[in-house]
């Protein structure tokens, strides 16, 4: 095959054998390197659950198929609309919905997340991101406003802020009709990351009961959410989080940590799992199923086919 390639490009001019050897000694290693192309393993922190993360990932997907329903049902109000969810096997709330106050993101109200219980106890509380892959980073606002669930809890990005007021009664309502619950799992993808993370402090300081040791959060792909302040208060209400992020996902480089000292500084929160894979697109490199799932499913090869 090299020398085949070799010589169609041989029979267009005049090749020395410097030029043949050379060549074919790119060629050869151009194909070895493309058949030998692996990514590195995954490695998990302690107190990391894959099975866990599987399960959420699993989650996270019956929530983006909640807002598919929406869709083909005509975007019905929430009192019409009728969600059947289809996986994993539990019981689940009606359909959580946000609005987009200051319209970054999208313009009217959408299912934006639920509340599942099993009948060990276990509770999870799963956001959904939007519909259109990663496009709403270009319209993501850099502006900070105060954190208004918890005191002292520094500041958080308006737009994202603006969406989970929109949602907090109803995600506090709902969560409190599954106790008493032995755990609470909290997740998210992409945007719906945000507003799991802005979640963790609202319930912390305003559902009765809650447990810092009982209460786990793992997000997909998140975005930057809130100022250093808020980082760091998150990370000391001792609430065990995981942050998977994928190294080619353009997500979570997003809003940018410093740009210049005129624009607000942000910082992630929690433990960051992170694995390299690249699927050539940013809709790809930040699927929930084809890059997230499949690492996880794969963790010892976590790129798959592009």
């Amino acid at each position: 095959m090299i020398l085949g390639q070799w010589r169609s490009y041989a029979n267009n001019g005049d090749w020395d054998d410097s030029s043949f050897r050379l060549t074919v000694l790119g060629l050869a290693n151009l194909q070895y390197l493309h058949a030998s192309m692996t990514s590195c393993s995954m490695y998990f922190p302690a107190g990391f659950s894959i099975n866990e993360a599987i399960l959420l990932s699993e989650l996270v997907a019956t929530a983006y198929d909640m807002q598919s329903q929406w869709k083909q049902q005509g975007k019905p109000s929430r009192s019409n609309f009728q969600w059947s969810p289809n996986y994993p096997d539990l019981t689940y709330s009606g359909p959580l919905g946000g609005s987009d106050r200051l319209m970054y993101f999208f313009q009217e109200e959408e299912p934006f997340a639920f509340v599942a219980s099993g009948s060990d106890q276990v509770a999870y509380l799963v956001f959904r991101g939007t519909d259109s892959d990663a496009d709403w980073v270009e319209n993501l606002k850099f502006d900070l406003t105060d954190y208004p669930h918890a005191p002292a809890y520094g500041k958080v990005n308006q737009g994202f802020a603006g969406i989970y007021a929109s949602m907090s009664a109803d995600v506090l309502q709902a969560l409190a009709a599954t106790q008493p619950h032995t755990k609470l799992f909290i997740t998210g993808h992409s945007l719906g990351c945000a507003l799991a993370t802005l979640a963790v402090p609202d319930i912390m300081a305003n559902l009765p009961q809650a447990n810092s040791d009982a209460i786990f959060h793992y997000n997909f792909a998140s975005p930057r959410t809130g100022d250093p302040t808020f980082a760091s208060t998150y990370n000391a209400c001792n609430v065990k989080t995981f942050r998977l992020v994928n190294t080619c996902d353009i997500v979570p480089t997003v809003p940018a940590s410093v740009i210049t000292k005129d624009l607000p500084i942000y910082k992630h929160i929690g433990i960051p799992v992170d694995f390299t894979a690249q699927y050539s697109s940013i809709p790809g490199n930040h699927s929930i199923t084809d890059s997230y799932r499949y690492a996880l499913q794969h963790p010892d090869q976590p790129e798959g086919a592009t």
